[in-house]
């Protein structure tokens, strides 16, 4: 899919160019458009650079072209933080994954906020559809959490249990640090074929709290939906603040959904 990605920005920006035409300062060019309209990451122009550089040196072995203008082209500085949060093109790759698992997982995590672990543990039980409620135990604290459930996420929800009757929604085997570690490996390796590098399914979390501040949630509420605040048992029953909570979510949800528009993409809502 990222592969498909940048062919489609290759040929959006250089696609009029012979290829023996292009040069060094064509593809300077095209990365200060790449930035300025499209408004990505230094990593992902990178990312096109490269896949142009892969494509000169085909070239090259085929007698097309003598020289390769990107290896004059010096590769953006890229700063990685522990807290990297998706951009809204990363968002949009996430939106158009295939209809399966390791896409629900993702989108769980996207508009809840909830850790690897606590994914991996739902059990259909743990989803009241009818009064759009997600609870769950938070790993780090023992306590349990109620989340509210927006209109896309339920619908996504309905439709991938359709495909699925277990009890658990995605892994049936005790939530063990190994099995952890390798769903964890599993999704690094994920993104990083889209593209999106030093980005951990962890990092969702991240994204989650980092668009609630960005969207103006407050910080009561966005602790109380991280589950950073004290919450007890009578949380299955009474709620306190959840029109609050509710609020945040279908804000945060429209948002994120809105990138995805901006796209082009047709995603049910």
């Amino acid at each position: 899919m990222r592969k498909k990605v940048c062919v489609n920005n290759l040929t959006r920006y250089l696609g009029s160019y012979r290829l023996d035409k292009i040069t060094a300062f064509i593809i300077e060019r095209f990365r200060i458009e790449r930035k300025e309209k499209d408004r990505v990451k230094d990593s992902t122009i990178n990312d096109d650079v490269k896949f142009l550089s892969h494509i000169f040196t085909v070239a090259i072995k085929e007698d097309i072209v003598d020289t390769n203008p990107c290896s004059q082209v010096r590769r953006l500085k890229v700063i990685h933080t522990r807290d990297r949060i998706l951009s809204p093109e990363e968002i949009r790759l996430i939106l158009s994954l295939p209809q399966d698992k390791d896409r629900m997982m993702v989108l769980t995590s996207l508009f809840t906020g909830m850790r690897l672990n606590e994914v991996l543990g739902l059990r259909w039980t743990d989803i009241d559809f009818t009064r759009d409620l997600l609870t769950f135990t938070q790993s780090k604290t023992g306590k349990l959490i109620a989340m509210p459930l927006s209109d896309y996420l339920r619908g996504e929800l309905h439709g991938y249990r359709s495909n699925d009757a277990a009890d658990r929604l995605f892994e049936t085997r005790d939530i063990t640090k190994a099995v952890g570690k390798k769903y964890s490996e599993h999704f690094s390796h994920l993104f990083n074929g889209l593209g999106m590098h030093n980005f951990t399914f962890h990092n969702l979390r991240h994204t989650f709290s980092s668009l609630q501040a960005e969207l103006g949630t407050g910080a009561v509420i966005t602790k109380d939906l991280l589950g950073h605040s004290t919450l007890d048992m009578t949380l299955r029953y009474s709620h306190p603040g959840l029109d609050s909570k509710k609020k945040a979510i279908r804000v945060l949800t429209d948002h994120v959904l809105g990138m995805g528009n901006n796209a082009g993409l047709a995603i049910a809502q």
